[in-house]
């Protein structure tokens, strides 16, 4: 299914190049030696990144299956895996950082939006239309502003120009959500947008650009936490 026309093509090659990019460029550009005793986030940023093309790529390349329902709710779960993944995971390092200098309130934040986002992640896997999924990951979403804010306004430390990263990640991820509930263009010309330009591949690549933001705010944030030496009370 990778070498001829179908409606999957666009979706899976959307997908399936950005994850060949990312399985090279995000280890890269991960300072390892630096990061010292906070390494794991890197891995879990890792992971963060690789899920959600890794899951989508599996779960459009696989869409020519004769296996009815139950495959198709399987390879749906999959690829709801990977965007589970990186919302809970990806948010992680942010938390983390954010909250360098409250060792007493990081370990709180980190358990607590892991619950949160398990919560999110089985109202996904269970939602029975695509706004009800978007809609599932509404609270993360929130949690997530509510960090961002934090930082904001000073109540949370972090890189310089990490929270601009973040606020772009999030807004990506929101308009790409928006566009394929709302099955624009191919809804204003049913049948042009079904090979090429419709939707799902505009949500893709929107997701990338999600993605890449992300990377690009949590690197500078662990070498700051790395080297950062917070005031002593």
């Amino acid at each position: 299914s990778l070498f001829y026309l179908h409606n999957e093509l666009g979706n899976i090659y959307t997908h399936g190049l950005a994850l060949l990019g990312f399985l090279v460029l995000v280890p890269m550009t991960m300072p390892w030696g630096q990061l010292g005793k906070d390494g794991w986030l890197g891995g879990t940023h890792c992971v963060a990144c690789l899920a959600p093309p890794a899951g989508s790529v599996l779960y459009h390349l696989f869409m020519c299956h004769q296996g009815g329902s139950a495959v198709y709710a399987r390879l749906l779960a999959l690829d709801m895996c990977g965007v589970c993944l990186v919302n809970t995971l990806g948010a992680l390092p942010i938390i983390h950082c954010t909250l360098a200098c409250r060792p007493w309130l990081r370990p709180a934040a980190l358990v607590g939006y892991t619950l949160l986002s398990g919560v999110a992640g089985w109202r996904a896997l269970t939602a029975p239309s695509t706004s009800a999924r978007l809609r599932a990951f509404g609270w993360q979403a929130a949690a997530r502003l509510l960090v961002f804010g934090a930082r904001g306004v000073g109540l949370g430390s972090g890189a310089p120009g990490s929270l601009p990263c973040y606020l772009r990640m999030d807004a990506l991820a929101l308009l790409g959500g928006l566009v394929n509930v709302a099955r624009l263009p191919e809804r204003w010309g049913p049948g042009r947008f079904d090979y090429w330009g419709n939707s799902h591949q505009i949500m893709h690549l929107l997701s990338v650009g999600s993605i890449l933001q992300l990377h690009a705010g949590v690197v500078p944030d662990l070498l700051w936490a790395a080297h950062h030496a917070c005031p002593q009370d």
